[in-house]
């Protein structure tokens, strides 16, 4: 690492399990001279007690926490701002929405606790140093309402709310596999070259038994949200939506349809939700390489089609329903891309609509999917 350019910065670490702020430490560790005293604490409330006594630089904010669950911990953001502190806010949940909320509430980013590195550490400082987060030391103005009838709707639920209780179960497994993957990683660096392929295979299970968390996590959401069926204006709908994933820092480019008004008769929620799980096979299929959706909308005797194509190339099935199944396996994706293209069928068809896999003449093996709406 570079030599600091300026004093070692003081943190604060919230957080309420113990191998995790090891690990957390231990990336910080590596940082050398720009990090200073480090201080800690397992709850909100805790945390901000010890900042307003003791101020940080930078404040490493756990979002679920024994004193409070993700909501609140969302709103305590703008009280650490004020006591003088740069947040970033840590989960085990891959949640785009708390994402969004973390950062409008002033939080420098929102990330993943099993992407975690040094090199984003350092980034966070680095912001934190700089005018993004020192601007920013005192908690954001309200702003003005937002347009947000296109937005997902956001539900209180009760504490033994399915929802809720999947939620918790994922985040406590993913918390678990991310301890698991760190010591993996150490032990790694210690067992040399002969072990180094159980290793990544153990690596790899970890990352295959979180996705599977996820997805599960996913059907409960889906079979206990309302289907609340309205008319949505599909065009600007989604450029809303791009413009949330863009926001969010995804790199698949969508085209939007036609800017022609086509009303459709839908549940926001699961039409967000099936355009997503699309949208993820693509970006898997395609690895690291740039990949573009498009869809094309067209309306005819009461119905609205909405056909999705993407550049990620073959499919690497023979029999398309199979993708249409749960937790199938198959060259394009991971068994979460299978619950993705089976959760979208069960939305469409919970909406009085219908999907289909048809099979592409410009590119063999590359499918084309097919969503049938009412029109409104």
């Amino acid at each position: 690492m570079s030599p600091p350019a300026q004093a070692p910065a003081r943190l604060l670490i919230v957080e309420d399990d113990p191998v995790y702020e090891r690990i957390l430490r231990a990336h910080l560790g590596r940082l050398g001279e720009r990090v200073g005293e480090i201080d800690h604490a397992g709850r909100v409330e805790d945390g901000l007690r010890q900042l307003r006594a003791q101020p940080a630089d930078l404040v490493l904010l756990d979002l679920t926490l024994p004193d409070s669950l993700p909501e609140a911990t969302l709103e305590r953001v703008p009280e650490f701002i004020e006591a003088g502190a740069a947040v970033l806010v840590l989960s085990a949940l891959d949640d785009p929405e708390a994402s969004r909320a973390a950062r409008a509430a002033g939080a420098l980013d929102f990330l993943d606790k099993s992407k975690i590195s040094a090199e984003r550490l350092a980034d966070a400082l680095d912001r934190a140093g700089a005018g993004d987060a020192a601007a920013g030391r005192t908690a954001p103005d309200a702003p003005e309402a937002p347009d947000d009838r296109d937005a997902p709707r956001h539900r209180e639920l009760d504490r033994d709310h399915p929802q809720r209780l999947a939620a918790q179960l994922v985040h406590d497994g993913k918390s678990w596999l991310t301890n698991h993957s760190f010591r993996l990683a150490a032990l790694k660096r210690a067992a040399g070259p002969e072990a180094e392929g159980l290793i990544e295979g153990l690596g790899d299970t970890a990352r295959a038994l979180g996705e599977l968390l996820d997805a599960g996590r996913g059907l409960v959401t889906d079979e206990t949200t309302p289907v609340d069926l309205e008319s949505v204006d599909l065009a600007p709908w989604v450029a809303a939506w791009t413009e949330r994933r863009a926001a969010d820092g995804a790199r698949v480019r969508v085209a939007t349809p036609d800017a022609s008004p086509i009303s459709l008769t839908c549940c926001p929620a699961g039409l967000e939700v099936t355009l997503e799980a699309l949208v993820q096979n693509a970006e898997q299929a395609a690895g690291d390489h740039p990949v573009d959706v498009d869809l094309r909308a067209t309306a005819a005797d009461g119905w609205v089609e909405v056909e999705v194509t993407d550049s990620g190339g073959s499919w690497g099935v023979e029999d398309p329903a199979r993708l249409l199944d749960a937790f199938q396996k198959v060259e394009r994706g991971s068994a979460r891309a299978g619950v993705g293209l089976y959760r979208a069928r069960r939305w469409m068809e919970r909406v009085g609509g219908a999907l289909e896999l048809i099979p592409r003449e410009d590119t063999p093996g590359a499918m084309a999917v097919r969503l049938r709406f009412r029109a409104t």
